[in-house]
């Protein structure tokens, strides 16, 4: 099935010789580039909450901690379920509230 785009731009080659079609079917194709997604998407909040949830679990630790250390040692279920790499994700949208130290090629993360 075709994106709305790829649908506009084979109605664009369609009626290239109608110069208001074309125009109209540009300025369509360009809204869809330069559409952002929404700040309140499904998917946006639900990285909120499991980044708040590995927030709270790296809380807990009393001193930095490897990701694979913190999903062995945290007390929150869910984050134990969680994979490595998708710690890492959510530990790096956490931004400025979570410092990272690399000590010998190894990352280690705390509460800013």
């Amino acid at each position: 099935m075709a994106t709305k785009r790829e649908n506009f731009v084979t109605l664009r080659n369609m009626v290239a010789d109608n110069a208001e079609m074309v125009a109209f079917l540009d300025k369509l194709i360009e809204q869809i580039d330069n559409r952002k997604p929404s700040e309140n998407s499904k998917a946006k909040r639900e990285t909120a909450e499991r980044a708040e949830k590995v927030f709270a679990a790296l809380s807990e630790m009393s001193e930095p901690v490897t990701v694979s250390e913190l999903i062995k040692m945290t007390s929150i279920t869910e984050v134990k379920e969680f994979s490595n790499q998708r710690v890492a994700a959510l530990l790096k949208h956490l931004g400025n509230r979570v410092v990272k130290e690399v000590v010998k090629g190894k990352s280690y993360f705390k509460v800013a």
